[in-house]
């Protein structure tokens, strides 16, 4: 039997349909339809997930969840001893539903779609990619959870040519919002999706918890996990909190008896005491989809409806929130969890579209750039550096003049001639970054990377970038010894640098650098990358102790050392980054990349 299937691989349950000639309907991955999205190490190293990770421990600590939240965080997950990407987990919970649904319609799927948030920049797509070929599936395609939503919809109610809707999908981890307009019988995006990264029906189980707790005195806090007795409570308790919140979209309240170590308590919540510890949540929401209406250029009443998606969407205050604001009707489809599986099922059978004409730059300096886009934009594509790696400078690279950098060829093998050397230095900062290129920071608290836009950006305590007019630089510092990192990137996934005639020219990393305050341990470095997973650091923890303080000093770095350890200098996205993971002030400018620099650190001295 020839057929698709559409996996939605969701923050806490993960959900298949499958599409034929015999309908779409889902896949039954456990009674209760879907699984969790969990994973644990077995004995002999294979990762189990959904209900058999469950099964197989007693410690629920020994269970990873939510680790799509994590996806494109540099930070390992460390289970059982071992350290694994979230990418890797993924594509172990996907690899078992795809074995789940295989045995289940008696052949292994003829097309596979998968479904991701629509507000994830390219940078969260490129990993997400890594998940189906490290699952072992070659083709596949992939489609936002809003259109896998709303062409679901469509088979229910047919949408006209030109009609628009928005999409509120509120999961069990992320929320997001788009505007969809049917056209030619396919949805098309309008705006820019708007969404919060870390709002679902996690956050409504967690708030409904601490509401439980402070009825309890603070009793539940006070439980000490590192007691068997007391976390086997903890994880009872917040199973009831899911089950109360889930009753609570049905029933005007619910009691519940909380089975402390010292005794069982009772505790009865209503729905309405409910509503108010969510609704500062939902309001959120509901203004997202206001800046995603404005993005699309169209008013309210220009919807004609507000469809919802994701399990946390049945919690009946949103869609009273909805109704409220919007005045506009808000659909809901039989099985709101299942929508996006659904839709993406009817996708995988659907023919692909056409692919976009590839439009390649000629060179780094001759390309044509669009102008620098509005502050909202995102990251494409976020470097990677891997915290547990640790590179000492055997060698202080120098301030100005030191001798000979390298060369070396090109990943692939040889040119047969050695390209001439080009007019003039690609410049990439000088008191701001230059198009085509944007500067971003990036920690854990937004691996997805922060738009350095304003006077002064940053992420939490970790990390900040504020201007620095006397410099003409941009002064960046490390506020916690956490691993954050700051880079310029180029503005598109199409808009490589092809740096080949400068690697191939005695060419160097070059800008300027004043530290204020230098870094500790030997965790910091310098990288260039191109698309994931290619890139390439040097250390310079050392580097930027031996510069004086508080002084201007020049540092190049060849780019063979780079290439050496694995950029292909023919696509090269992100030309500068800094990582660290200990507190540092710097202040940098005049990035670029020049040929012919004789007076280069060499190689050796930065390994």
């Amino acid at each position: 039997m020839r057929y698709g299937v559409g996996i939605d691989l969701g923050t806490s349950f993960t959900s298949a349909a499958v599409s034929g000639p015999g309908g779409t309907h889902m896949v039954s991955l456990s009674s209760e339809v879907v699984v969790p999205s969990v994973a644990h190490p077995a004995p002999d190293g294979a990762l189990l997930t959904g209900e058999s990770a469950l099964g197989a421990v007693s410690d629920s600590a020994q269970v990873a969840r939510n680790f799509k939240r994590r996806l494109g965080d540099p930070t390992p997950l460390v289970l059982g001893g071992s350290a694994y990407s979230p990418a890797a987990l993924m594509a172990a919970q996907l690899r078992d539903v795809l074995d789940t649904v295989t045995r289940e319609m008696g052949a292994a799927p003829e097309s596979v779609a998968l479904t991701y948030p629509a507000i994830w920049g390219p940078y969260r797509q490129e990993h997400f990619t890594e998940v189906p070929r490290l699952a072992g599936v070659e083709d596949f395609r992939l489609i936002t959870e809003p259109e896998a939503a709303a062409t679901h919809y469509s088979t229910e109610r047919r949408l006209d040519d030109g009609e628009v809707v928005a999409v509120y999908d509120l999961g069990g981890g992320t929320f997001d919002t788009t505007i969809l307009r049917m056209r030619a019988g396919r949805m098309e995006i309008l705006g820019t999706p708007e969404g919060i990264e870390h709002l679902g029906g996690i956050d409504f189980d967690e708030a409904l918890l601490a509401h439980i707790d402070q009825r309890l005195d603070g009793a539940i806090s006070r439980l000490d996990v590192t007691d068997p007795r007391s976390a086997s409570a903890l994880a009872t308790i917040q199973a009831m909190s899911v089950r109360a919140k889930e009753e609570l979209s049905t029933e005007p309240d619910v009691n519940l008896t909380i089975p402390l170590p010292s005794g069982p308590r009772g505790v009865t919540i209503t729905r309405l005491e409910f509503n108010e510890m969510i609704r500062p949540s939902v309001q959120l929401t509901t203004e997202a989809l206001h800046r995603t209406t404005a993005s699309a250029g169209i008013r309210a009443e220009d919807l004609s409806a507000v469809l919802l998606a994701g399990g946390s969407s049945r919690v009946p205050l949103v869609a009273q929130m909805l109704s409220q604001e919007f005045n506009k009707p808000v659909r809901v489809t039989l099985h709101p969890k299942f929508t996006v599986a659904l839709g993406a099922a009817r996708t995988a059978t659907q023919p692909r579209p056409a692919p976009a004409p590839d439009v390649s730059p000629e060179s780094a300096a001759s390309q044509s750039v669009p102008e620098q886009p509005a502050r909202k934009r995102k990251g494409w594509l976020v470097p990677v550096i891997a915290a547990a790696t640790a590179l000492v400078i055997g060698v202080g690279v120098t301030i100005f003049a030191t001798t000979g950098g390298g060369e070396s060829d090109a990943p692939g093998g040889a040119l047969a001639e050695k390209p001439a050397p080009p007019d003039g230095p690609v410049r990439v900062f000088a008191g701001k970054a230059l198009e085509p290129f944007a500067g971003y920071l990036g920690s854990d608290v937004n691996w997805g990377g922060s738009y350095i836009f304003d006077e002064v950006t940053e992420q939490g305590t970790v990390i900040k970038a504020a201007s620095d007019p006397a410099n003409n630089g941009l002064r960046v510092s490390w506020m916690e010894n956490k691993p954050a990192q700051v880079y310029l990137q180029t503005d598109s996934p199409r808009n490589p640098l092809d740096l080949t005639a400068y690697s191939e020219n005695g060419g160097a990393l070059v800008f300027d650098a004043i530290v204020h305050t230098p870094p500790t341990g030997d965790t910091t470095k310098i990288g260039m990358h191109c698309e994931f997973p290619c890139r390439s650091e040097v250390p310079a923890a050392q580097l930027f102790r031996n510069l004086q303080p508080e002084h201007r000093a020049t540092v190049k770095i060849p780019l063979s050392c780079f290439v050496s350890g694995g950029l292909d200098p023919r696509r090269v996205n992100t030309p500068f980054l800094v990582w660290s993971q200990r507190r540092m002030d710097i202040t940098f400018t005049d990035v670029r990349v020049e040929a012919q620099v004789p007076d280069a650190t060499p190689c050796e001295a930065v390994r």
